[in-house]
């Protein structure tokens, strides 16, 4: 669901970052999310298959069983950029079509999943149950709001680090759980070795896998 309400943006200074310095830090070779998702994701990434990101389900190459989904957003990217339609900003906008084109951004989900939590934000939910048993998943939700796997909370911190860093995107969850993730969830070599892989293809890497320390050094504007 569309975030509505007021907004309002405070920022946490943790060194110095301008706005301009995290949009040239973007990808600018792919600028068509649409054959982002369904063409270079699966091509480039996951021709081999895999495993879903936040159900570990095995797939074999290109499947309807399994989505290319954005970790961070892509309607929470339309809200800031503000350029309408999901359509309308693939033709007119281009920070978001560098944004939403972003394969560090991509990770493979099941549909089931994906509808689930969208447009949804992330946060601790003690006290609630997993959302699919049945997918031995450990996954909860709660209304608007998702906790993953304790394996991949760094992964999410890390990515949703990088795009606000990239493309000056406001960070929607807490700051603090985040930075949190990022140390409880170390980086692996699974991690290391796709951002590689992605560097390849687009021509830049996620520095907070490079670093994770690094979200000491970066400015982060955070709305509420």
């Amino acid at each position: 669901m569309k975030h509505l309400g007021l907004k309002h943006a405070c920022l946490v200074t943790l060194g110095i970052l301008t706005s301009l310095n995290a949009i040239a830090d973007g990808q600018t070779k792919l600028d068509d999310p649409k054959k982002a998702a369904k063409d270079t994701f699966w091509d480039e990434l996951y021709s081999k298959g895999g495993q879903s990101f936040f159900c570990n389900q095995p797939f074999e190459g290109k499947t309807r069983r399994i989505i290319a989904g954005h970790v961070y957003n892509t309607q929470h990217m339309i809200d800031h950029f503000n350029c309408g339609t999901k359509s309308r900003c693939r033709r007119s906008d281009t920070n978001y079509k560098y944004a939403a084109s972003d394969l560090h951004n991509m990770y493979p989900v099941t549909p089931r999943v994906e509808l689930n939590r969208r447009n949804s934000r992330y946060a601790e939910l003690p006290k609630s149950k997993d959302q699919f048993p049945n997918l031995e998943c450990s996954y909860k939700s709660n209304f608007q709001t998702v906790e993953p796997a304790d394996e991949i909370k760094g992964n999410i911190a890390r990515i949703i680090f990088y795009m606000h860093d990239s493309y000056n995107l406001p960070i929607l969850d807490g700051v603090q759980m985040l930075m949190e993730w990022n140390e409880q969830d170390p980086v692996d070599d699974a991690e290391r070795e796709r951002n590689i892989l992605v560097e390849k293809v687009q021509g830049n890497r996620n520095r907070f896998i490079d670093n994770p320390h690094a979200v000491k050094d970066i400015q982060m504007t955070v709305t509420k």
